[in-house]
């Protein structure tokens, strides 16, 4: 099946879709009546693609095939990332400090819960019927429960916790710690799901903002750094570094090549792991989140 990447440009208010084999490009501008969007985070609901927008404080609906909106939501002041359980939004509004919850049925809000500060990244543990929210304003992950709606526990994490997710076994939690702003080096936190217990901690590079996991290993982009850590999930190390300049940001990994945001350059850099050769694509200003999706039909 053909797989494409989506790619937030927040400084352009654009999405770039890249088709993972030839590389073809498409652009879609999400400006409405010349007011800028700053797409952010990215989640896919029922074949659509739904891309949280900081500027202008919306949701919007993508259609993946025509690569066109087919709709929006106004959600609250800047929403930085999203996921979907049952039927609702769960949208993460960095200047409210708060998880707006949102009921796509009924196109309501449900609920305003307040959470840490700053909330930046979200993750949904379906099998638990909870959300994970890392913030990156007070050092701590949000644990919330979405059969009431509430959180129930809140975890203390090192600095600046930028990306968060479910590890694809299912047992873990894995924290990007960035200590962005801080003479140190970032790691990876590595959380029990059963008992929310620290298992490992794994230092990588400078300022990491995302990772991808496959095949037991954490691919992390190190943004303040401009390279790639290559950690080894069973050792609990980091193996190896890939340097590749700029600021790299949302990061997907598709058989033996990495795709990269460079924030920096506005670029997708598309590393190919077999002979280490970097190819540099144009895309839009700063780009950021970036989703992996099959042709849907």
């Amino acid at each position: 099946m053909e797989e494409s990447i989506i790619i937030c440009n927040t400084g352009s208010s654009t999405l770039s879709k890249v088709d993972v084999e030839n590389l073809e490009i498409k652009t879609l501008n999400l400006s409405l009546d010349e007011k800028e969007s700053g797409p952010h985070g990215l989640s896919l609901y029922d074949k659509k693609v739904l891309v949280a927008n900081n500027y202008s404080n919306t949701i919007s609906l993508i259609d993946p095939g025509t690569f066109k909106e087919e709709g929006n939501i106004y959600i609250g002041a800047h929403p930085n990332d999203l996921t979907i359980y049952n039927n609702k939004l769960y949208v993460l509004c960095g200047e409210a400090n708060s998880l707006t919850i949102y009921d796509l049925l009924k196109r309501e809000v449900v609920v305003e819960l307040p959470i840490g500060v700053f909330p930046h990244s979200i993750a949904l543990y379906n099998e638990q019927n909870k959300v994970f929210i890392s913030n990156m304003g007070d050092d701590t992950v949000s644990v919330v429960d979405c059969i009431y709606n509430k959180e129930i526990k809140r975890i203390k994490c090192n600095k600046y916790p930028t990306k968060i997710a479910v590890s694809n076994n299912r047992e873990y939690l894995y924290i990007c710690e960035s200590h962005i702003g801080y003479a140190l080096k970032g790691s990876i936190a590595i959380i029990s799901l059963k008992d929310f217990s620290l298992k490992a901690t794994i230092k990588v590079g400078n300022g990491p903002v995302d990772f991808w996991e496959e095949d037991n290993y954490l691919y992390v982009s190190n943004f303040v750094e401009g390279s790639i850590s290559v950690v080894n999930i069973k050792k609990l190390k980091e193996e190896s570094k890939i340097y590749i300049s700029g600021m790299p940001r949302g990061i997907i990994k598709v058989n033996k090549k990495i795709f990269v945001g460079d924030y920096l350059n506005g670029k997708l850099k598309i590393i190919n792991l077999k002979d280490k050769e970097i190819k540099n694509i144009a895309i839009g200003k700063e780009p950021n989140a970036m989703l992996l999706i099959k042709n849907l039909h």
